[in-house]
């Protein structure tokens, strides 16, 4: 008996409550303390805060000064030294280095003197003093003509910035003094209401965003629910990139890989049923066999007569017997063969050497084209089982080729698939292909569409890949030669877990 299910408070409100919660919460703190700061900000001492700022600003003004004398200084000295005869007869013999070596020129780092198209007459210079200095370019006309006398001085690097940092002292110790009345109530009141608007856009963004949410969510749990209800196929489709398409796309991987796993399972349960059938078929055809052939033979033999009508009749009856029970011979070790498949002993092995082999085979050897990958390929497999899968669909690609007027031709290649740690072992032949109704049936016991043939060859290849892990199934497009595919895939790892 289905017990019912509990009442529970839906997901959109328990995350718009906790979204306006969260956003309300803070702000509400928030308001209740701007009320107490705009509170005690009243009782700062702001006469403090005055004198502070007005000893900045005198420091500031200072720096002003400081600035502009050394700005008139450097000015003086350019014109002092424009006006000495051997600078402004732009004499290169002018001893420039004395000049910047004179105590007296202290901020003086270096000296040049500049024809009118930019060209260097003389130059002099010293080392800088340090990181703390700065290079100021002075430049002083000495004649008509464009020539120029270029100092450099040093400066303090750090001037600039502790001007600036004294400005924003000022400017910070102001904004303190203004506390008390940089709120009022009116900010107060508009506060109160920004938090009133917030909650609401909290609240009307979690509706939305849960809604988007639930929805993808009931969207998996109704493809749970018809998965579990029978529906085998039904696939989740969510879009977009984030965690919940992810966990669509998860869901949508593992009922693939249960649906496969399922097919599998259910197909060697139907070859177990045909297999356990095979060995009673055996063993009951094969006992029988041996003593009707003794029996015809005697019959034939035994007969003296000299009707040669009769005689003739018995011997065509005794070779069609024979003929017959060698053809039952045969179905019997089909039968023997599909009810004695060996179990599977996966060994790591080379696939190039295992699918190089079947080039042994002088039947297969001059029709058969191998496309190796450019790397080697290790897998746990039984070799002559995997083996016996590639003969049987070479055999079958040749003889399909034939029968559709070719040569017979089969191209055999092989290629890893890291993200799925899969091989796929290819083989494509020049036949007629294989129709799309088909494509499953010709995979079950005794179905052919070859003239001979049991029927039992893809069978048992389709099993003997199951339990290595893998599968063998037809390719949905035609190969590149015009016929059909079959593709193996086989567990780079091995056959971990048997499905059997």
């Amino acid at each position: 008996m289905t017990q019912p299910r509990q009442t529970r408070i839906p997901l959109q409100l328990k995350v718009s409550v906790i979204l306006a919660l969260l956003v309300m919460v803070p702000l509400g703190i928030a308001y209740f303390l701007v009320g107490q700061i705009g509170k005690t900000a009243a009782n700062v001492a702001s006469s403090d805060a005055s004198l502070r700022i007005e000893a900045m600003e005198r420091a500031t003004h200072r720096y002003h000064e400081l600035v502009n004398l050394t700005k008139r200084l450097h000015g003086e000295v350019a014109d002092r030294l424009a006006k000495r005869p051997d600078l402004a007869a732009l004499d290169p013999k002018a001893d420039l280095k004395a000049i910047i070596d004179d105590p007296s020129q202290a901020s003086l780092r270096a000296i040049a003197m500049l024809r009118g198209d930019g060209t260097v007459v003389a130059e002099a210079s010293k080392p800088p003093t340090g990181p703390d200095w700065r290079d100021k370019v002075v430049d002083q006309p000495l004649r008509a003509d464009g020539a120029t006398l270029r100092l450099t001085f040093e400066v303090s690097a750090t001037l600039q910035q502790e001007l600036q940092d004294l400005k924003t002292s000022i400017d910070g110790t102001r904004t303190v003094s203004q506390i008390q009345s940089a709120l009022p109530d009116t900010y107060q009141l508009t506060f109160l209401i920004v938090i009133g608007l917030a909650g609401a856009v909290a609240a009307l963004l979690g509706i939305l965003l849960s809604t988007l949410v639930t929805r993808r969510i009931t969207a998996l749990v109704a493809t749970a629910r018809k998965v579990s209800e029978g529906q085998l196929d039904a696939r989740a489709e969510l879009r977009g990139a984030d965690e919940m398409a992810e966990l669509g796309d998860a869901l949508n991987t593992m009922l693939d890989d249960l649906d496969d796993t399922r097919r599998q399972v259910e197909y060697l349960q139907r070859m177990g049923v045909w297999q356990d059938v095979a060995r009673r078929l055996a063993h009951e055809i094969k006992n029988p066999l041996t003593p009707i052939q003794l029996a015809v033979q005697q019959c034939v033999s035994a007969y003296k007569g000299d009707d040669a009508r009769f005689k003739k009749l018995l011997a065509d009856t005794g070779e069609i017997v024979e003929e017959e029970i060698e053809s039952l011979r045969r179905l019997v070790d089909t039968f023997r063969t599909l009810g004695a498949l060996p179990k599977v002993e996966a060994k790591p092995i080379e696939l190039a050497h295992v699918i190089e082999e079947l080039q042994l085979d002088p039947t297969m050897a001059a029709r058969l084209t191998l496309k190796p990958p450019g790397e080697d390929v290790t897998i746990r497999a039984d070799k002559l089982l995997l083996k016996r899968v590639l003969a049987n669909l070479v055999e079958n690609g040749i003889h399909a080729g034939q029968e559709a007027g070719h040569a017979g031709d089969v191209v055999v290649s092989w290629s890893r698939d890291p993200r799925r740690e899969v091989v796929e072992i290819m083989i494509d032949d020049h036949g007629k292909g294989v129709a799309e109704d088909k494509r499953e049936k010709i995979f079950e016991p005794y179905v052919t569409t070859k003239a001979t043939g049991t029927g039992l060859g893809l069978a048992i290849a389709r099993k003997i890949a199951i339990e290595h892990g893998g599968e063998l199934a037809v390719a949905p497009d035609r190969a590149p030669t015009g016929g059909a595919r079959f593709v193996v895939s086989l567990p780079l790892r091995g056959p971990e877990s048997s499905l059997a």
